[in-house]
């Protein structure tokens, strides 16, 4: 009895006095020599995290690191992810980043105007995201934005935020803007908005081209959008010049065949778009052609658009 009260006594002498060292190494400056940027796999326990720790030089006492952890109670609560270290980041300092979970934020931006094939594959590109994109990703549903991520995100859980987005956006719009249009549903302002924001070259002209389209519908005129004649037809895609032939293009999209808007959006529309669709300005134009400026001239007439055209082809062949 006395040698077991004797080995005890000397078992708790020894792990204070460990305790004291590594307490005191604790909230010295540590060995990392320069700063960097380690993953903490999940599914791992301290001792593969302090092992981890040490291979890339922010610890030199992983004892002392490891005993200081339990001692404070957090052997248990170090999470996993993408931590930045400092140079010369103190063990209580990276103990404590590890304990909070104070990793590292990435950040992806959607540009708007792309389909939601050209989203799936910059998800496939950008670092840090995993796993397969197994979802449905109807054209016109992704809301284009900054989207903040952490390593280790899946491409689907980033995919369902931006869907979540367009969802609450186009609600919330339609909810303090203007009812009396010609668009039957949500979706039907989303694929007007998506026709917008492919000939928008301005942002100052997207609620003029909201009108055109508007006045056209009203009037139950084709809406001709050159877009249209483009949207899922891959030999199209970056022709600079659409002939006659490929507007007559008999396609499911093609407005200068169908009556009406197409039947989905032909990409994912930013916000500005989808306010133009909802709030368009009150004008008379019908038609438009671009200026060579980056926007475009507005017309009322068919007279008038036809002098425009003109302009653009003199324009077009001086450049």
């Amino acid at each position: 009895m006395r040698l077991s009260l004797f080995g005890f006594s000397v078992f708790i002498a020894i792990t204070l006095l460990f305790a004291g060292w590594g307490l005191n190494t604790h909230f010295s400056r540590g060995p990392l020599k320069s700063s960097v940027t380690v993953v903490i796999p999940s599914g791992i326990g301290l001792s593969h995290i302090t092992k981890i720790l040490t291979q890339r030089g922010i610890l030199n006492q992983p004892f002392a690191f490891k005993l200081t952890a339990i001692l404070l109670g957090e052997s248990k609560n170090l999470r996993a992810g993408e931590y930045f270290f400092e140079r010369h980041a103190s063990p209580n300092a990276v103990l404590e980043k590890l304990s909070s979970g104070n990793i590292i934020l990435r950040q992806i931006t959607i540009p708007e105007g792309l389909t939601s094939f050209e989203v799936i594959r910059r998800l496939y590109q950008t670092e840090g995201l995993i796993g397969q994109v197994s979802l449905k990703v109807p054209e016109g549903t992704l809301l284009p934005e900054t989207y903040n991520y952490k390593f280790g995100d899946t491409r689907n859980s980033i995919l369902v935020r931006m869907q979540k987005e367009m969802v609450l956006f186009v609600q919330k719009e339609l909810e303090k803007r203007r009812i009396d249009l010609p668009l039957k549903s949500k979706e039907d302002v989303i694929i007007l908005a998506s026709i917008i924001e492919k000939e928008a070259g301005l942002d100052s002209e997207r609620e003029i081209i909201a009108s055109v389209f508007v006045n056209r519908l009203n009037k139950k005129m084709k809406l001709q959008s050159d877009p249209t004649v483009r949207y899922g037809v891959s030999a199209l895609v970056d022709n600079k010049r659409l002939t006659h032939k490929d507007l007559n293009r008999e396609t499911t999209h093609n407005t200068y065949r169908i009556h009406g808007l197409p039947p989905t959006p032909i990409c994912n529309p930013s916000k500005a778009s989808i306010i133009a669709a909802l709030s368009p300005a009150s004008t008379d134009f019908f038609y438009f052609v671009a200026n060579g400026l980056g926007g475009h001239f507005f017309s009322k007439t068919l007279k008038e658009h036809n002098q425009n055209v003109a302009k653009w082809r003199k324009i077009r062949s001086r450049l």
